[in-house]
């Protein structure tokens, strides 16, 4: 059982009542060395947990008797693997794993039908499992910062992919199969060592407004050459416009351009 910290009087038993009342156990920062056994406890119960920025280095099996959670936030720990039985979590849409030491992840992700986001950033993946094609509902998938060289093939089968960020990798072309992918708005490849996207990608994307290609070998001389370039500026345009009418500031970098070469 983890270290767990007192916060202003907090009781065992009242924490305990609070996370059965709410559906929602909090812990961020709480010096977590394992993952509570009081948590796994209460079965049926949870809906979300975040345990962000703690030292937790294993995920227990036991995790799968959790299966009504929605949301699992565990960003910023040290872990190092995922269980086996991940796949039990049936009712999990959001998965947040950024900032911990992850090599690989089980197949049995695929199996997590319902997920909508999964972000994995900062971590040490070399490659993502070919089942991440069954998670037909993710519309966010955040792999950046990892040691991948490619994306599988698979990825064309998340139908519902809206945004994919994959900077800071190794990565030097995409799969073929990411031009089925009809609902996606915003492709961020930075850092990589991309020097050809398939051809097709702004024509058979038409929900595209944003590909950031910052630190690539690709030129901005193939990127206008491909078809559907002028089609992907007018709608590039129409967001970059809507977003000054609507002075909506991005980052401190300023107004997102939607291309960036």
């Amino acid at each position: 059982m983890g270290c767990i910290s007192s916060k202003s009087g907090d009781s065992k038993a009242s924490r305990i009542a609070r996370w059965k009342s709410t559906g929602i156990v909090a812990m961020r920062d709480s010096k977590l060395k394992t993952f509570p056994n009081e948590i796994l406890d209460l079965d049926r119960t949870v809906r979300t947990i975040d345990l962000t920025n703690n030292k937790i280095v294993d995920i227990p099996m036991e995790i799968c008797k959790l299966i009504n959670m929605q949301r699992l936030v565990l960003a910023d720990n040290l872990i190092e693997r995922l269980p086996m039985n991940l796949g039990k979590l049936q009712s999990l849409k959001v998965l947040t794993l950024d900032g911990n030491r992850v090599a690989n992840l089980p197949s049995e992700l695929g199996l997590l039908v319902r997920l909508e986001r999964l972000s994995i950033s900062g971590n040490l993946l070399i490659s993502l499992p070919e089942t991440i094609g069954s998670l037909r509902n993710l519309s966010l998938l955040n792999v950046s910062n990892n040691k991948l060289s490619s994306l599988p093939e698979s990825i064309g089968s998340c139908y519902s992919l809206e945004e994919l960020q994959a900077n800071g990798n190794s990565i030097d072309e995409l799969p073929t199969s990411i031009c089925n992918l009809i609902h996606l708005k915003s492709l961020c490849l930075d850092n990589n060592n991309v020097y050809q996207i398939p051809q097709t990608l702004l024509k058979d994307c038409k929900a595209l407004q944003n590909i950031s290609l910052h630190d690539n070998p690709i030129s901005m001389d193939q990127f206008q050459q491909m078809e559907g370039y002028h089609e992907f500026e007018t709608r590039r345009k129409k967001k970059f416009d809507k977003q000054i009418d609507s002075n909506v500031m991005i980052s401190s970098k300023g107004l997102d351009e939607g291309i960036d070469l």
